[in-house]
């Protein structure tokens, strides 16, 4: 669910093609980008592009000067949950002199028939994003910058629900930032684990003062993550798999058919206010492919900032530090540095609500330590359904097969895969979480 950079489509710049027609070339990329990306739909023509740019700068005199020639938005596997594409919209107006560009990312619903357009069905997911992007994120970014502060994220364009949602960004992808892979220092964690104790410690704020604000943000997404029953079986099914197969693995047996079954009562509780903890606003879908980071010329992340923002939600923030923890580093950072990331996480949360003048009482590292506790049973899920996309190459795959389950690959025959399932869900069961 990513709107972020690729670097082969940097370097793909003769494949291009006209709204509603395929390139002669498209063929040729099947196996690099999405396919439902590949065409764009009619509606999102020249005429269309000019009255988003007429109506985002409060300027109907704004004529385009070329045609707006859209390519895919990302790589295959850097999201899944949209449609995306990219085009530069160039154009003049009476009010300003010479030619404008602006380069630009949208997102839209998918039309053709299958499980993504099965689960983004209504338009929910849209309608927070919109509302992120167009007033939460702005206020945060205000009320941040008046303590000195900086939250970033991508310009917010244009964003509607009708006639057809579409969310459209400015594409900042020539201007320094990119996705990464999976984060292998603890230098390279900092950023992020910066952003979100920003982005929490903001929303308790606006909360405190607007008793519509957790309301509006106090929804479900259950069925979201239920709908993907054919992953969850493809991953619980292999960790049966290994109890039957390997001895060492059987008295897990039990337990993981046992956590399985209240798999749906789980998520339903995921996403109701935590009564234990300070709800915030969560991301709740911070994993590596919805980063960018920008990079020093050795390659090291010097800043970092969040993506695709429909799943926010008022709960729990131990939901963002698990996928912090388990979606973003390494293994080996993750080992080493756990209770560092941590830590480092709440004083800088409790550090920015005292700034920021937080009148109510700031739970203490304990609380959070208990509530990490409370939740594990969700970083057990991470393990058991998306750590063996480390062991498989996405892009030679399709995802859609792949979400569905119907992608047989043997990642149980893989020692180093046994190996880390073992340590951790011995570590689960010893901690009461299995």
């Amino acid at each position: 669910m990513s709107i972020s950079d690729s670097h082969s489509l940097r370097s793909s710049v003769g494949f291009l093609f006209k709204v509603g027609q395929f390139s002669a070339r498209a063929e040729c990329y099947e196996m690099t980008y999405n396919l439902d990306e590949l065409q764009a739909p009619a509606w999102l023509n020249d005429e269309f592009f000019c009255n988003v740019m007429r109506e985002s700068n409060n300027d109907p005199t704004i004529e385009l000067t070329g045609a707006c020639v859209l390519r895919p938005g990302t790589n295959k596997g850097d999201h899944y949950a949209s449609v995306m594409f990219r085009t530069t919209v160039k154009y003049r107006s009476s009010c300003t002199k010479g030619e404008e560009t602006l380069k630009i990312i949208m997102k839209t619903k998918p039309e053709a028939d299958g499980l993504k357009k099965e689960l983004l069905e209504d338009d929910g997911l849209f309608a927070i994003e919109v509302d992120m992007y167009s007033r939460t994120l702005p206020e945060m970014a205000r009320m941040l910058k008046e303590i000195g502060e900086e939250y970033k994220y991508p310009r917010y364009i244009y964003g509607t629900l009708k006639p057809r949602p579409i969310i459209i960004l400015e594409d900042i992808s020539d201007q320094g930032w990119a996705m990464g892979d999976m984060i292998d220092t603890l230098d390279g964690m900092k950023p992020i684990v910066r952003n979100v104790a920003l982005l929490h410690a903001a929303s308790v704020m606006i909360e405190s003062s607007d008793p519509t604000f957790a309301a509006k943000y106090r929804h479900s997404m259950a069925n979201k993550f239920i709908g993907l029953e054919g992953l969850i079986r493809k991953g619980f099914g292999d960790l049966m798999q290994l109890t039957a197969s390997y001895p060492e693995f059987a008295h897990f047996a039990k337990p993981l058919m046992k956590y399985q079954e209240t798999l749906p009562q789980f998520f339903d509780s995921l996403f109701k206010q935590s009564k234990t903890y300070q709800n915030v606003l969560i991301h709740g879908d911070c994993h590596v492919k919805n980063l960018m980071h920008k990079t020093d010329s050795a390659g090291r992340i010097t800043d970092t900032l969040l993506l695709d923002y429909q799943i926010c939600c008022w709960t729990s923030p131990a939901i963002d530090l698990y996928y912090l923890l388990d979606l973003i580093p390494t293994q080996e950072v993750k080992d080493k540095h756990r209770s560092e990331l941590i830590y480092s996480y709440y004083q800088q949360y409790s550090d920015l609500l005292k700034r920021l003048g937080f009148k109510g009482k700031i739970p203490s590292l304990l609380d959070l330590q208990l509530e990490l506790l409370r939740y594990a049973g969700l970083e057990l899920f991470h393990y058991a359904v998306f750590i063996s996309f480390r062991y498989t190459d996405t892009t030679l795959i399709d995802i859609e097969a792949l979400l569905k389950g119907e992608i047989q690959h043997a990642v149980t025959e893989n020692p180093e895969y046994r190996k880390l399932i073992h340590t951790e869900l011995t570590r689960f069961l010893h901690q009461g979480n299995l």
